[in-house]
């Protein structure tokens, strides 16, 4: 891994000039390269992948298209894949941007910051909440779902080194050209999302975010994507930590800085700030009690606070209904928070876990398929299969 020299830009795609770009490519042909013009052609970085899979669609770009011939012959557009889409803007030291390419990769710039695989993927799970409660859904990433790479001509996203987590794999095969049908069908007509899209929805996201200097994103992500795995125990450990985050927001806003305006004292702040004295059930009734939080909130959240004890204490696993009332407890504390507003995530439904994306269309799984594939029938496979559709004749 080679550290970002000169003067390497990370601004947005924009950046990449025409004219930028012949003029290093009229020094390569006369052999003249030097090495601070090689490392703007070749800009070394961390990538996660937007999962669920989607198509990244942009004005610059034609409308992607792979046909099935393509998908069975193995020979769609790989090079395609790669295209840099756009830089979003996610709060990064000015020039640098998050670059999203056209099969979804995100990259970040080798910061030092971001130099550890922990604090790679938190920054990725950020952005990636801020996605989701800007509408996009995502899933998050562990430290698994990581690649190393690098921008190549300001007009690529190369992965060179690549992670373990599923979505990573499907990547690299994509990528390279190699995938299975099974896995490159997923090429063919594909869920598709706009850049501009992506961007509005990160604004938005990120916007909620700052507003809630509290709030950890990726435990917010994390806690989602467990409600959409059914992963209950995931889904109520994240969104519980997340609840008592949003609750010590509230608590600053409407106890301890009324308070304190009044009466200044170290002793008074102290009081108002011990945990033990205040812990999060006694917060959430006092807040109730001034009328702050609704009766509905405080019952979801009572809910989720005796399942999160169980969990923590006795090991005792949540239902399903655990792990909604403490999303659902969340929703009506942000809301609070955001003096009313609702982020577009919050209009989604998260119930329907018999799709991919919870927050797909319905129809995807009503339609009649349009292509099929025999599947090799193991031995006695076909003699069961008779039986049984004797079997249904018969009590038909």
């Amino acid at each position: 891994m080679r550290e970002c020299q000169g003067n390497t830009r990370w601004d947005s795609v924009a950046i990449r000039s025409e004219s930028h770009y012949h003029g290093l490519m009229r020094n390569e042909s006369d052999g003249q390269l030097t090495a601070d013009e090689l490392a703007k052609r070749r800009v070394p970085c961390f990538i996660g992948y937007i999962h669920p899979f989607r198509i990244v669609e942009a004005d610059a770009f034609e409308p992607w298209a792979c046909t099935i011939e393509q998908v069975n012959g193995r020979h769609w557009d790989y090079a395609a894949l790669h295209e840099m889409a756009g830089g979003l803007d996610v709060g990064l030291a000015p020039p640098y941007h998050l670059v999203v390419s056209r099969d979804g990769a995100l990259a970040l710039p080798p910061l030092p910051e971001l130099r550890s695989d922990q604090s790679a993927v938190e920054c990725l799970n950020r952005c990636l909440a801020g996605l989701l409660l800007g509408g996009v859904y995502c899933e998050a990433i562990t430290p698994d779902g990581l690649d190393f790479g690098s921008i190549i001509d300001w007009r690529y996203i190369r992965s060179s080194r690549s992670g373990t987590s599923a979505p990573n794999r499907f990547h690299l095969h994509i990528r390279h050209g190699h995938a299975s049908p099974l896995d490159a069908i997923a090429l063919y007509q594909p869920r598709t999302v706009k850049f501009d899209s992506l961007a509005r929805a990160m604004r938005i996201g990120l916007g909620t975010l700052n507003r809630l200097p509290a709030v950890r994103g990726d435990y917010f992500l994390r806690g989602v994507t467990g409600i959409a795995r059914r992963d209950w125990g995931a889904a109520l450990a994240n969104t519980w930590i997340v609840a008592e985050q949003v609750i010590s927001e509230l608590w600053r806003r409407h106890v301890v800085e009324p308070t304190v305006a009044e009466d200044a004292t170290r002793a008074r702040r102290a009081q108002l700030t011990d945990t033990r004295t205040w812990t999060a059930s006694a917060r959430i009734e006092l807040l109730f009690q001034k009328g702050i939080l609704s009766k509905g909130t405080v019952a979801s959240l009572s809910n989720a606070r005796k399942a999160r004890n169980d969990l923590s204490h006795e090991g005792r696993h949540p239902t399903q209904a655990d792990a909604l009332s403490a999303y659902d407890g969340v929703c009506g504390l942000m809301t609070v928070a955001l003096e009313g507003e609702r982020p577009p995530l919050f209009a989604l439904d998260l119930s329907d876990h018999l799709m991919s994306d919870p927050f797909d269309s319905p129809k995807r799984l009503t339609v009649e398929p349009t292509h099929w594939m025999e599947i090799p029938k193991l031995p006695g496979e076909v003699e069961l299969e008779r039986a049984e559709a004797a079997y249904r004749a018969r009590r038909t």
